[in-house]
């Protein structure tokens, strides 16, 4: 989907397994940014990187143009296809440093972040060849470049991208979908990194991995509900702490959540379960 010259947007759909037999759908974003030379940002599950190399191809652009590739943070849907982008250009793959043990070492990653079908989304690491910290300016074309902001939460290592001259801010997973299953680390650090978000001046477009593209009035709307949902997340687990015995198992209450939130599962995967666990006073 072509959003402006430059910054063109691709949707990914996949199955994160929660259970056997059971399946969430699930969807991410990946960002192309074409000039003379190509940038990606994030590169999807697996499966995604054959439909960003078709993509360009379609684009009458080759591949071997890609020359580098900025990543929000290290979760499976995010660096999934890198590998796949790795054996089909000479790009160099950037993220923040935090992150970066989980993209070079995927192993390392699915122990730590158990996910039942990791290795279906994730196809292998990659080296990192440049750390992204707060404030850097990346150069990806000539006279074009992209600005470093640290967002942690969803990651402790997240990090967004702002395009100046678009005015296109990359949110990656910061800002939470209201009304989707919570992923996130740190449910205090994704407060402070949307309120962060939320002083950026100049955004004209919104390009996060849960949601469409948003522009104009909609983009602070978004920032908004998320910051919302978090905090009525946080209340319903408080809630929920007050009202379970202190013996009653972490499935439970992030069960009983889900169903105070409006959706219904039947299982509840690891990493959900750990968002819950992250906002327990106990």
């Amino acid at each position: 989907m072509k959003i402006t010259d430059t910054i063109h947007a691709l949707k990914h759909h996949f199955r994160l397994s929660v259970g056997e037999g059971l399946y969430a759908d699930r969807s991410v974003y990946s960002y192309i940014l074409f000039g003379k030379k190509i940038c990606l940002i994030d590169t999807g599950v697996a499966s995604s990187s054959s439909t960003l190399l078709d993509y360009i191809r379609k684009m009458n652009r080759s591949p071997e143009e890609i020359s580098m590739v900025l990543l929000t943070h290290a979760h499976p849907d995010h660096i999934g296809g890198c590998l796949g982008i790795k054996k089909n250009s000479q790009a160099s793959f950037a993220a923040h440093p935090v992150d970066r043990p989980w993209i070079e070492d995927v192993k390392k990653q699915h122990q730590e972040r158990p996910i039942l079908n990791f290795f279906e989304l994730v196809e292998g690491p990659v080296p990192i060849s440049r750390d992204l910290r707060e404030g850097d300016v990346i150069p990806w074309d000539e006279g074009k470049t992209i600005r470093v902001l640290e967002t942690p939460g969803h990651s402790l290592g997240a990090v967004s991208f702002l395009d100046e001259e678009e005015g296109a801010l990359f949110s990656g997973d910061a800002i939470p979908a209201a009304g989707a299953l919570p992923i996130y680390a740190d449910p205090k650090a994704s407060i402070r990194s949307i309120e962060k978000l939320q002083k950026v001046s100049g955004v004209k477009y919104l390009f996060s991995s849960w949601h469409d593209p948003i522009s104009g009035d909609q983009i602070y709307k978004v920032m908004e509900d998320g910051l919302r949902y978090i905090k009525r997340i946080d209340e319903i687990v408080s809630d929920l702490e007050r009202e379970l015995p202190p013996s009653a198992p972490l499935e439970e209450l992030s069960l009983l959540a889900l169903e105070r939130l409006g959706i219904r599962a039947k299982k509840v995967s690891a990493i959900v379960m750990a968002s819950f666990q992250a906002h327990r006073k106990r």
